[in-house]
């Protein structure tokens, strides 16, 4: 019952991942079970979004009374001197494969013997079986022979993440090594059993235990299992993508891993020319190769790599000259878009009288708003050819004005524009 319980709860936390009563049950829960790990994980992920809720403070205030207790009867042991180790890893790491090689030997001087057996008129049971199994150990395949500990749940994992120090710069690094760790062993179990399981079902076991992660990990590690899950894709699984080469040419194979990302319609890109590209473009978050904008959690990921700081700046001029425009300018865009898809007269004239009324209203705005008008890309869509528009309302306009586009599609243009400074302003 509770097991349910805990994934209507998660389920609900996914969609609502900043709920406060939804947290708190969560972390009565894990309180009642014991589990000091899950319970404390929840009530950082509280803190960090209401610091002065008092359920949080208060399980944070009992745990660090009981690791101060817990400290003060071990502390002459944390003065003590560590015991030197009594062999070096050096010499760990011989034997180890002094006895790898042992056992390959032994394991050909076995199955010679059995066959032997075999050749004199002799039995030995399940001999087939046997030379087979030594035939593998002799050329390396241990794991064939020797069964692959099955995975651990989920929730240890989860339970293991939850146990690094949040406030570490290496965090998120830390967490994505572990789930990546993880994600390497259920394919190597996978690809052990007799007979291997197939790619297609080991990526999908891996998707479902992608979306269990994600809805037990707090908000801020959410994206890093779909981030692991990619790179296993990638380097365990031959996943095929739509594009065989970047931007400029180079093979998919070739891309840097800590410069590999691939969007959710399935391109793989190279970072860093992929943000390039986006700079280029003005900051749109579009994908160059498919032209249509980015998702949420795209952006996020993007945004998290180290070569996006170059991003930024042209980011934060979007965005101030988004929020540069009054709603009064906004209405006459909306107006303007809705002349031109009305127009169907021979000679559009309601058009270019509504053209040029615009342009002559915007030259009376202060300069900021001007530039927003001039500068401000607008994501949009052509509704006909799902063409992405990539326009200024500006250049829309001198377009029309200049009979280089046509009226309805500037029109279906700008109507999508006033919606979306709508939207940004609200």
């Amino acid at each position: 019952m509770e097991t349910d319980i805990l994934t209507e709860l998660y389920a609900t936390l996914d969609s609502e991942p900043k709920n406060i009563h939804v947290l708190e049950i969560l972390l009565e829960l894990w309180i009642d079970q014991g589990d000091e790990v899950m319970a404390g994980g929840i009530a950082s992920e509280i803190l960090l979004i209401d610091p002065t809720n008092r359920a949080a403070k208060r399980h944070s205030r009992n745990n660090r009374d009981r690791r101060s207790e817990r400290g003060s009867s071990q502390r002459t042991k944390l003065n003590e001197k560590p015991a030197a180790p009594s062999r070096a890893w050096s010499d760990i790491k011989r034997e180890l494969e002094e006895g790898y090689t042992g056992l390959k030997k032994e394991a050909e001087l076995l199955r010679e013997e059995i066959a032997a057996v075999q050749l004199f008129g002799g039995h030995v049971s399940d001999s087939q079986q046997a030379i087979s199994d030594l035939q593998n150990i002799t050329e390396g395949r241990v794991s064939t022979v020797i069964s692959v500990t099955q995975p651990v749940s989920v929730r240890e994992v989860v339970r293991a993440v939850m146990k690094l120090q949040p406030r570490q710069a290496s965090w998120t690094r830390k967490a994505q090594e572990m789930i990546i760790e993880d994600f390497v062993a259920i394919v190597t179990w996978a690809t052990s059993q007799s007979p291997p399981q197939e790619v297609d079902d080991i990526r999908e076991r891996l998707m479902k235990r992608k979306e269990l992660m994600e809805a037990a990990l707090p908000e801020t590690l959410s994206d890093i299992p779909a981030i692991a899950l990619t790179q296993i894709e990638r380097e365990h699984l031959q996943k095929q993508y739509i594009n065989t080469e970047t931007m400029l040419g180079d093979r998919i194979e070739d891309i840097p891993k800590q410069n590999f990302f691939v969007s959710e319609d399935n391109y793989a890109f190279d970072m860093e020319e992929l943000i390039q590209a986006l700079i280029a473009n003005d900051g749109v978050m579009r994908n160059p190769l498919s032209r249509v904008i980015f998702s949420e959690s795209e952006i996020r990921k993007i945004l998290a790599h180290p070569s996006s700081e170059r991003l930024r700046p042209i980011q934060l001029a979007q965005s101030q000259l988004r929020k540069g425009i009054r709603s009064a300018t906004i209405e006459r865009v909306a107006k303007l878009g809705e002349i031109m898809l009305a127009d169907q007269s021979p000679d559009a004239r309601n058009c270019r009288d509504a053209v040029e009324e615009f342009l002559a209203y915007v030259v009376t705005l202060p300069k900021k708003e001007q530039e927003t008008i001039n500068s401000l890309k607008i994501p949009g869509k052509d509704k006909f050819s799902q063409q992405a528009f990539d326009y200024t309302i500006g250049e829309s306009v001198r377009d029309a004005k200049a009979n280089t586009t046509c009226f309805h599609k500037v029109g279906d243009f700008l109507t999508q524009a006033a919606a979306y400074l709508r939207k940004q302003k609200a």
